[in-house]
């Protein structure tokens, strides 16, 4: 019997797992959970980081009082965002939101000194205002004095291993999401650093996944009374992790959707995909565990649903998720809908305004009732994946059979059937847990009680249980509104 603490942080909450391995299965016991998300500050947006660690140190603390011995701890969260350490090892102000605005206009002027075209070649990325790329190239613009005394950056996970442990580096899934990393060296993308102007010591050596990196500062142990637990690299970025626990076969031709605030959805590669195809429907090549490429498209995924809820409580009306899957059900089906990825939707807001402004610009019917505009964000979803499923087969030429649906997603019953009425395939969720299983497999590996990604995978599959959708027989409807979807800007 083997314990393991994963710290999960997601963009709106974090929690402390603690994972057992015992007799070929794990298991899962949340012991703490916080709420996380952006501060404004003179009209920035940033992350609590102090918040966020003493929260941390809460759920270890608590993973001590539950009185069994740690074998190891690993900390994954969302992708992009960073800080700077000045060169006594001390973050430089709070990290920005990866939300920020000023990133909104960045990419022209970027652009001035490289091209699309050779960014991507040197970085298989989609391109996102949000990327590590462009946040920096905001801050050289914008000439933000933090650049003058930073002397090191570290990515969000990595940052807070940091504080953990004292180890610097950058592990190789978190590195991979910046739009900073050349997967085909397997190093910092140097020539779009020193198009920045940035200094090439910012940027620390890359590390694999499932790495122990050292143990607990004396600090921290002192603190907390607790011996020198190993800290771990696991799959740093939690969709990384959370692809590691898709309970595939090797035999299958099966694609992911990760599903949470944002749905990343895509196959597994040995080798990255840097074709003109690739670059035009822009695709992202992302680092995974044991070697694999993440080849994907971000997708503004249940952050539409979360945005309506989180307004229409600003508004006083509190709705239980149950209550809002309710009054989409209810609604007329296949009426309006919305390109998920548009920009109007990416900064918080008024969400179901900007839902409905959407379809009055467009010439759709208007979603007035809270129905309605639900209805629409998720009868938007589930015919974007479908886009995204085509592509990728275009894209990668190999057929896709079965959508792994994996992460918090799993809880919405009403977009998995539609999800699977759209993309005419079987869809398969869970775990819902995937990012806190991928983590402790990761560490596992890590110590050598699981032999590799495969071992992994297998023990997760017989831990957990699965739901199958099927696509309902009436296809016409739905490749109707297809064919309307596509003609959506």
């Amino acid at each position: 019997m083997k314990h393991y603490l994963a710290f999960d942080l997601g963009a709106s909450s974090g929690r402390a797992i603690l994972g057992t391995i015992d007799n070929g299965r794990i298991s899962l016991q949340e012991l703490h959970r916080f709420s996380n998300g952006g501060v404004a500050v003179h009209g920035g947006l940033f992350w609590n980081l102090l918040g966020l660690f003493d929260e941390l140190k809460t759920g270890l603390r608590k993973a001590l009082q539950a009185g069994v011995e740690l074998s190891g701890l690993a900390i994954d969260t969302w992708g992009v965002d960073y800080a700077f350490l000045d060169r006594q090892g001390f973050p430089v102000g709070f990290p920005r939101h990866y939300r920020d605005s000023r990133t909104d206009d960045v990419m022209p002027w970027f652009f001035a000194k490289v091209s699309r075209q050779d960014i991507y070649a040197a970085t298989g990325i989609q391109f996102m205002t949000l990327n590590t790329l462009f946040q920096l190239a905001a801050s050289v613009r914008d000439r933000d004095p933090s650049l003058e005394i930073a002397d090191r950056l570290l990515f969000m996970p990595n940052l807070l291993t940091y504080l953990f442990s004292g180890h610097i580096g950058a592990e190789y899934s978190i590195a991979t999401t910046s739009q900073l990393f050349n997967p085909s060296t397997g190093d910092w993308a140097w020539s779009l650093i020193d198009a920045l102007g940035l200094k090439r010591t910012l940027f620390p050596a890359i590390t694999p996944p499932g790495t122990i990196v050292g143990t607990l500062l004396p600090a921290i142990q002192e603190e907390l009374k607790c011996p020198p637990l190993p800290v771990i690299l696991t799959g740093s970025h939690d969709t990384a992790s959370a692809v590691a626990a898709v309970p595939a076969t090797s035999g299958q031709s099966w694609a992911y959707l990760s599903s949470g605030t944002w749905s990343l959805l895509g196959v597994e590669l040995d080798q990255p995909l840097l074709s003109p195809e690739a670059m035009t429907a822009n695709y992202t090549n992302e680092g995974g565990v044991g070697g694999k490429i993440r080849f994907l498209k971000n997708i503004m995924g249940l952050w539409l649903i979360q945005e309506c809820r989180t307004e229409w409580k600003r508004q006083g009306i509190t709705y239980t998720f149950d209550e809002m899957d309710a009054m989409a059900a209810q609604a007329e089906p296949l009426r309006s809908f919305v390109n998920p990825n548009d920009p109007s939707f990416t900064a918080p807001g008024d969400m179901p305004g900007r839902i409905a402004a959407y379809c009055q610009k467009t010439g759709q019917p208007i979603p007035e009732t809270p129905g309605q505009i639900l209805r629409t964000a998720l009868e938007s979803l589930a015919l974007r994946y479908r886009q995204t499923i085509d592509e990728l087969e275009q894209i990668t030429h190999r057929p896709i059979t079965v959508l792994h649906l994996v992460g918090g997603g799993c809880k919405n019953e009403i977009l998995n059937q539609f999800t699977a009425d759209a993309i005419r395939r079987q869809v398969v969720t869970g775990p819902t847990e995937a990012t806190a299983l991928g983590n402790i497999a990761g560490q596992a590996i890590a110590t050598g009680d699981l032999k590799d990604l495969q071992a992994a995978r297998a023990i997760i599959a017989a831990s957990t249980e699965t739901v199958v959708y099927a696509p309902k027989a009436d296809a016409k409807p739905w490749e109707d509104a297809y064919k309307r979807f596509l003609q959506l800007p």
